[in-house]
């Protein structure tokens, strides 16, 4: 299922491999660590799915696809409960 930055949230990525999510509409400012940035790459590299983008991070990090999988379900539950990604095209 895709995913989708909610609207006003613009997303950077430090030089030190931080990834920067900001709400546009309130200013507030997320930051997560370099492994964050990769989910986030291979999220989109994969068209929000899921399932895919942890299985290619698995396997470049040698880590268990379904450990992964759960580290990056909950990590979108806290983006969306943020207000940061939805699922619907809007």
């Amino acid at each position: 299922m895709p995913l989708y930055r909610e609207r006003g949230v613009e997303v950077t990525v430090n030089p030190d491999g931080w990834l920067v999510l900001c709400d546009g509409l309130t200013g507030k400012e997320h930051f997560y660590p370099p492994p964050f940035t990769v989910a986030w790459i291979a999220l989109q590299r994969w068209g929000g799915d899921p399932h895919l983008a942890t299985d290619e991070i698995a396997e470049m990090w040698q880590e268990d696809p379904a450990e992964t999988l759960t580290a990056v379900q909950k990590w979108l539950t806290e983006l969306r409960t943020a207000r940061l990604i939805r699922d619907d095209h809007r």
